[in-house]
């Protein structure tokens, strides 16, 4: 019994390894390639400021993807899944931020910085459509993703403004003091004094 048990174990292995390396050799690796493609051409009118073109959410060339094609037909490459990034900034941009969200949310983020970004550009979106609840939990993820120079001061910044337009005095100066503790060479540092001295005459 245990012999058939481990026979049928090791077939089930093959099995799954066989249809693994298929699928790849003849399925996702062509589709990488056809995506990476597509994606250079997006990138190109990204990098020209053409936002509408590198989308090409209306298809404005029938032998074209653009960033939202390629996401939709190519959702389980490397390329499929950054351009769902560039989708949700284009579409944040053009001003379409409940699309700039789902793109962002469905986008997998592996490098640190990245995912910083991406929980970054959701919480603006959500700060655009007036959800502030859902604007600082996302700051907060953005921020405390890994700890850095730069994106962290910066989405503890956001936290800060959004609280202190909330008037909620103590919470803003809270994540202003911890740039300014943390973080002296801060690029928005002379503003954060500003608002130091504004709140502690609220205070």
């Amino acid at each position: 019994m245990k012999v058939k048990t481990i026979f049928f174990s090791i077939i089930f292995i093959i099995i799954i390894t066989g249809t693994y390396f298929l699928l790849n050799k003849f399925l996702l690796y062509p589709s990488e390639e056809k995506a990476m493609k597509e994606l250079s051409y997006a990138q190109q009118y990204l990098s020209q400021g053409d936002i509408d073109k590198a989308l090409n959410k209306k298809n404005i060339k029938i032998n074209y993807l653009g960033f939202s094609g390629i996401a939709s037909k190519f959702p389980f490459t490397k390329a499929g899944n950054i351009s769902k990034f560039y989708a949700g900034i284009c579409y944040y941009k053009l001003g379409d931020y409940k699309e700039s969200i789902k793109m962002m949310t469905s986008f997998s983020a592996k490098d640190e910085i990245l995912s910083s970004m991406k929980y970054g550009i959701i919480g603006d979106a959500f700060s655009q459509i007036k959800n502030k609840k859902e604007a600082l939990k996302n700051y907060i993820i953005a921020a405390n993703i890994r700890e850095n120079e730069i994106t962290t001061p910066l989405y503890y910044y956001k936290i800060a403004l959004l609280n202190f337009y909330m008037k909620r005095y103590k919470d803003s100066k809270y994540f202003l003091k911890k740039i300014e503790k943390k973080y002296p060479f801060f690029l928005y540092k002379k503003n954060i004094e500003k608002y130091l001295m504004f709140i502690e005459n609220k205070l």
